[in-house]
């Protein structure tokens, strides 16, 4: 009986490792300190930290609010496989999200153009930047649903080097739940790894929450940080019965 236990508590231990190299958190802020982590942003002054007063669940007490400010690129670099997710709310038409940024002037920035934007609404606008120079490819909505201003959304983006999809639901969408919207893959795939982050330019306002990086095919919908080792003491404390 001892030895059963044993090896079924090896083959538990087994799987729960496997599962934690293939489905990890590599990046979340939720913002739930009250203010713009310097170790995770280099964020513009004006940028800040406010209160949810719009009544989603999803997004806890706090949300990041960004009017203007240009691109805020993230601290940490990642691989070239990853998948984004977030929350936003686009307050005026667009909200610009930034990846495989190799500095403030070389990158992909996308936008979410929704209706009432001057910019191609119910679109996404994807982005290089190169030397500092914008290049805009806009892309109508595959799913041919309009997004409005003043709503919160859940968006995924799928990056696997240069080849980039983007996915659109409610707030606090499963990964099954969400829509795919776009495809792009830029000419010359100039930008393979980097860093992640937001751009937000003159008069431009959204918000945003719950960001968050994971290894490809991961839902963050359904994992924690430490989710692994809770399992492990729950199945080493059964199997002791």
């Amino acid at each position: 009986m001892k030895f059963l236990k044993l090896s079924l508590l090896l083959l538990v231990v087994s799987m729960l490792l496997v599962s934690s190299v293939c489905a990890e958190i590599l990046f979340k802020d939720d913002f739930e300190t009250g203010s713009i982590d310097a170790t995770k942003w280099a964020a513009p002054a004006a940028w800040q930290v406010i209160a949810n007063a719009d009544g989603v669940a999803v997004l806890g007490n706090f949300v990041l609010d960004c009017l203007g400010g240009e691109e805020a690129l993230g601290i940490m670099e990642f691989p070239e496989d990853f998948d984004y997710y977030a929350e936003f709310n686009s307050v005026n038409g667009l909200a610009g999200f930034i990846l495989q940024a190799q500095d403030a002037n070389n990158l992909y920035m996308n936008q979410v153009s929704v209706t009432g934007s001057a910019y191609t609404p119910n679109n996404i606008r994807w982005h290089t930047k190169i030397a500092g120079t914008y290049a805009a490819e806009p892309q109508p909505f595959i799913d041919g649903v309009d997004r409005e201003m003043g709503v919160w959304y859940r968006i995924k983006f799928e990056v696997r080097g240069a080849h980039l999809k983007a996915y659109l639901g409610n707030a606090g969408a499963s990964m099954n739940d969400l829509s795919l919207v776009a495809d792009w893959t830029p000419a010359d795939e100039p930008f393979k790894s980097g860093k992640m982050g937001i751009r937000m330019s003159g008069t431009e306002h959204a918000m945003y929450d719950n960001i968050t990086v994971v290894t490809p095919g991961s839902d963050p919908s359904n994992m924690t940080a430490v989710d692994s080792h809770g399992k492990l003491a729950q199945t080493w404390g059964s199997l002791k019965k």
